[in-house]
């Protein structure tokens, strides 16, 4: 049987903070430095627990296949726009290893305990790339679930309060498996 969609979440950087209240009691104890990082785990959280998923995770039955375009660019314009502005001393310890694209990856696996596999894959309009990776992941069980989608820059004109990045993920898993599960099962089409 093919992998199905038994989750989905899009959320816009604009409701971050409301977003943030749905999952705040499921995400570990975790310093956001960076509101990139927050929207990626936020909106991870919230599609994990409508799908019934029990968070922590603590197993290798989960995947993560994350997309970013010039999205993560930001970061790395905040944290050397510091170093611009202050020398030595704007050069922030705390935002310096969110300069890599696999970081959001690895702060979601940190907030929810995920073991299986992690990839960050570049993107550049659409996350379908993404998903058809995970779905092949699946049909080759290499992994049972699979988180997949991104991050994207919506409009670099708008800041991050205004909509300037959209989230969205789908949790993809064996049909069998979700119909165990007792799983809602989405029909889906994505561009």
């Amino acid at each position: 049987m093919r992998p199905v969609i038994t989750g989905i979440i899009k959320i816009s950087s604009a409701d971050i903070e409301y977003a943030m209240t749905r999952v705040k009691d499921m995400v570990r104890q975790m310093r956001f430095v960076n509101s990139l990082v927050q929207l990626t785990v936020v909106s991870i959280g919230i599609m994990l627990d409508e799908a019934k998923i029990n968070i922590p995770v603590g197993n290798n039955d989960i995947s993560l296949f994350l997309g970013v375009d010039d999205s993560v660019e930001d970061i790395k314009d905040e944290y050397f726009n510091g170093i611009l502005k202050e020398g030595i001393l704007g050069a922030s310890p705390l935002l310096f290893p969110y300069t890599t694209p696999n970081s959001l990856a690895a702060q979601v696996t940190i907030a929810f305990d995920i073991r299986g596999e992690s990839i960050t894959v570049p993107i550049k309009n659409t996350h379908r790339n993404v998903m058809e990776y995970a779905v092949e992941c699946i049909d080759g069980k290499h992994t049972s679930m699979a988180i997949a989608g991104g991050i994207r820059l919506q409009d670099k004109n708008l800041t991050i309060k205004d909509g300037r990045y959209m989230a969205e993920f789908f949790l993809l898993e064996e049909a069998g498996n979700a119909e165990k599960r007792g799983s809602k099962i989405y029909n889906y089409s994505w561009e």
